[in-house]
C-alpha cells in the first residue's frame, strides 16, 4: 500500500511539473488548427458554423461583372477576366498571391503564461470585425468549438500523465 501510494504521489509531482507547458503548447497548436479550419471551412466555428458572405460580383448599378453583357470584347454570356479570376476561389483568398495568402500568415508566441496569436497582414483586423466597407468575416475569436477542443487535448494529457 506504501509503495502504491508513493507511485501516485510521485506521478501527481510530474504531472504538475508538466501540465503548465503542456497547457501552453496544447493551446497554441489547437489556436493556429483552428484558424486554419475556419479558412478552410470559409466561416467561423462557434457553437456552429457561421458562414462567411460572399464576395461582391455586381457593380454600383447591379449589373453581373463576372459576364460579357455585348459582343464587342467576348461572347455574351461568357466570363470576363474578372469572372474567370473569381471562379472557384476561395473567400479571404487573393488572386496570384502564391504562399503569401493571409490565411498562411498566422503566428503564436508564448508570452510568461499567455498565448498571443498574432499575423504581419494589416488588412486582417478589418476582415475579422469588420469595418464600413468590408463585411465581418471572423476567423479569430471566442469559441465553444475551441474550448472544448482544447479541454478534451488537455484531459486526454492528465489522464496519460495520471496513468
Amino acid at each position: 500500500m506504501a509503495g502504491s501510494l508513493n507511485d501516485l504521489e510521485r506521478r501527481l509531482l510530474n504531472a504538475m511539473e508538466s501540465i503548465t507547458e503542456d497547457s501552453l503548447r496544447i493551446i497554441e497548436v489547437e489556436g493556429l488548427n483552428f484558424i486554419k479550419k475556419n479558412f478552410r471551412d470559409q466561416g467561423f466555428n462557434d457553437a456552429s458554423i457561421e458562414k462567411w458572405q460572399e464576395r461582391k460580383t455586381t457593380d454600383d448599378r447591379g449589373r453581373d461583372k463576372t459576364r460579357y453583357r455585348t459582343n464587342r470584347r467576348g461572347q455574351i454570356g461568357e466570363l470576363t477576366k474578372f469572372g474567370r479570376k473569381e471562379m472557384r476561389r476561395a473567400i479571404l483568398t487573393g488572386h496570384n498571391t502564391g504562399g503569401d495568402k493571409l490565411r498562411n500568415s498566422f503566428h503564436a508566441r508564448r508570452r510568461n503564461l499567455s498565448i498571443v496569436f498574432y499575423t504581419y497582414k494589416n488588412y486582417a483586423k478589418a476582415h475579422n470585425e469588420g469595418d464600413g466597407v468590408l463585411p465581418k468575416r471572423q476567423f479569430m475569436g471566442e469559441s465553444t468549438y475551441l474550448n472544448k477542443k482544447i479541454g478534451d487535448k488537455i484531459k486526454r494529457t492528465l489522464d496519460r500523465a495520471l496513468r
